[in-house]
């Protein structure tokens, strides 16, 4: 276990590097700034549209990342054979396991926090559904300047100094990010809705949920395969309680309904439709949830990798 923050080290910066990860970011930030566009013909209730497309959004692309994040380092790894070779270490299975799932963990960070500052600075753009509406346009120089930065400082970095573009881009663009959301925050007068991190934390813990599914399925298939399972596997956990609800007096209909992953409790609407704060028990049974869940399923991902040969092939 020594071993652990060096594994999780090498593991987040191999996420980071690939091109999915940062294609996914800018092109869910540059959605959520035009959102605006979308919904201006929504009758007065723009807002409200903004915000429900937006956290679907951070939602999706949290899924998202975490799904292919976790197949590439642990899938990728076993078909390339960089698993065999490491594993060929005085290094446990599980350890090996575990430092993927922390490191996905971390890199979702990453997506979370920046696409959460690009609703805030957004609602405080407005959305123009009439001539009268208070539109104030001046906050998309707080939205643009951070990527324009992180474009041009990531190349700089890659040119004189050889810095790989796409991990110094996407920690450059998440530090400008909040940094330019800090100087806003300030300049309003605190006019703006942080209290978003609360439900955002809350979609984080969801696309945490799913990876140690997908780790499952990346052991047994390839990334399409990974996907596909996946989000089979989301949708079912979001429609568990309306599916499942009526029959839980069934016996194995209720060990069923526990091995699903519950997603509906993290899409709670009155949390950032009535810019509700989350309360504390309610934020710690959730966590309490996704911890023991993660656990439970990252041991029998170890159990399968230990019985089996890593050999390059699934």
């Amino acid at each position: 276990m020594r071993a652990l923050p060096s594994l999780i080290h090498v593991s987040f910066k191999n996420i980071i590097r690939q091109s999915f990860f940062y294609l996914a970011i800018v092109g869910a930030y540059l959605f959520i700034i035009s959102t605006p566009a979308f919904v201006m013909f929504t009758f007065f209730e723009g807002d409200k549209l903004l915000l429900d497309m937006s956290m679907a959004v951070i939602l999706l692309v949290g899924l998202l990342v975490s799904v292919l994040a976790i197949s590439s380092i642990v899938g990728g790894e076993i078909e390339e054979k960089t698993a065999t070779l490491l594993l060929s270490k005085p290094l446990s299975r599980f350890t090996f396991i575990i430092s993927k799932f922390c490191a996905v963990a971390l890199a979702l960070l990453l997506v979370i926090i920046p696409l959460t500052c690009a609703l805030i600075m957004t609602l405080r753009v407005g959305v123009p559904e009439a001539v009268w509406s208070d539109m104030k346009y001046s906050t998309l120089w707080f939205e643009f300047l951070p990527l324009i930065l992180a474009v041009l400082v990531a190349a700089a970095a890659n040119y004189y100094a050889d810095k790989n573009f796409a991990s110094s881009f996407i920690i450059l663009f998440s530090v400008f990010v909040v940094i330019s959301l800090s100087v806003l925050w300030f300049m309003s007068k605190g006019s703006l809705q942080i209290n978003l991190f609360y439900p955002a934390s809350l979609l984080w813990l969801a696309s945490i949920l799913i990876c140690p599914i997908a780790s499952l399925f990346a052991l047994k298939g390839n990334v399409f395969f990974t996907l596909i399972f996946s989000f089979l596997t989301f949708t079912l956990g979001l429609i568990s309680n309306w599916f499942f609800g009526d029959l839980l007096h069934n016996p194995a209909i209720r060990l069923a309904y526990s091995i699903i992953p519950n997603f509906q409790m993290f899409w709670i609407e009155e949390f950032w439709t009535k810019q509700e704060v989350v309360p504390i028990a309610y934020f710690y049974n959730v966590l309490k949830y996704v911890f023991l869940y993660c656990m439970g399923t990252l041991f029998l991902t170890w159990g399968i990798l230990e019985n089996r040969e890593v050999s390059g092939r699934r």
